[in-house]
């Protein structure tokens, strides 16, 4: 029987709120203030994939266990959002570095041109290490948060979807116990990487703010990058959210106590939607702001134009040697 609650009612806030986003987005594109092919589309696919994971939030909070199909899209899609998130304000700090650093390019992902010697190591690496070959022969740190953060997420959506076939009629028998355990291995490794890789661009975020005050002549920090570390904090709390969700069984959406009859507990909706949800779209708000900050930033600079640079300055250093 249909029944609309405060899990419904908290799905339809964040569906109006992340539809906003939505639509915002869609005018900038239309009126050129961002452009598709940017950092900008990664922003627009969370935003995209939040509003169609916030539209089984609200299926699942009007139905309940009527169709659990639609609990499942709800878990793997959230998942899905929290992974391009990531990766978001990863490629945002690469762009603010590409544009503003004297050198043009990004220590986080460096974009020179490599040479053919080494261009034909990494296809034969690639042909016999698979995937790990991006690992073994990276030449920017990017390449392996990418690769890590793929890695996780498979993770995270095999655990959810191994619990399709479950029998929840039969909560307590050998196989449903087994596919929980095995579910929780597989996400709460998936959200350590992912909490791991946050961390990891939270050092790089106060680096980057470290060297702009160190390098302005009026020491001063870039708007842009205050932005991206005020966003790290709703980014971290989610991460230890995740991981501990995965790992703590009071707080695992597997656990029985966590339901009623109409679907989750109303104690189990506040702590998702402010510790999952909100932390979420706060940091992806804040994301969108960095369009003010950073639309008179330099232009970003072609790998040819970088060749060039380099080429200039290891001529200026001979003659002054």
């Amino acid at each position: 029987m249909a029944h609309f609650g405060g899990e419904a009612g908290a799905a339809l806030v964040f569906l109006i709120a992340y539809a906003a986003l939505f639509f915002w987005m869609l005018y900038a594109y239309q009126t050129h203030k961002i452009k598709w092919k940017s950092r900008w589309s990664l922003v627009f696919f969370h935003v995209t994939v939040r509003v169609a994971s916030q539209g089984c939030g609200l299926a699942f909070g009007i139905h309940g266990f009527e169709n659990t199909d639609v609990f499942l899209a709800y878990l793997i899609l959230g998942a899905e959002g929290y992974f391009t998130l990531v990766l978001c304000t990863f490629r945002f700090l690469v762009s603010w570095q590409e544009r503003n650093l004297p050198s043009g390019e990004s220590w986080l992902e460096p974009r020179r041109k490599a040479s053919e010697k080494h261009k034909k190591l990494k296809l034969i690496a690639s042909i016999l290490l698979g995937p790990l070959a991006l690992v073994v022969f990276a030449r920017n740190f990017m390449a392996i948060v990418h690769f890590m953060l793929v890695l996780a997420n498979a993770a995270i959506i095999t655990g959810g979807s191994y619990l399709a076939g479950a029998d929840y009629t039969d909560f307590d028998s050998p196989e449903t116990q087994n596919r929980l355990n095995i579910a929780k291995i597989a996400r709460t490794s998936g959200q350590s990487v992912f909490l791991a890789c946050n961390v990891a661009m939270g050092v790089a975020i106060a680096k980057q703010m470290w060297d702009c005050r160190r390098d302005s002549r009026e020491k001063k920090i870039h708007p842009t990058l205050i932005i991206l570390g005020i966003a790290w904090f709703p980014l971290i709390v989610r991460g230890i959210f995740g991981v501990l969700q995965s790992a703590v069984w009071d707080l695992s959406y597997y656990n029985p106590g966590n339901y009623q009859s109409t679907g989750f507990t109303p104690r189990f909706v506040a702590i998702e939607y402010v510790l999952g949800v909100l932390t979420e779209w706060l940091a992806c708000v804040l994301l969108n702001l960095t369009w003010f900050t950073s639309r008179n930033d330099p232009a970003r600079r072609k790998p040819e134009e970088l060749e060039q640079e380099a080429e200039l300055r290891k001529l200026h250093h001979h003659e002054n040697a």
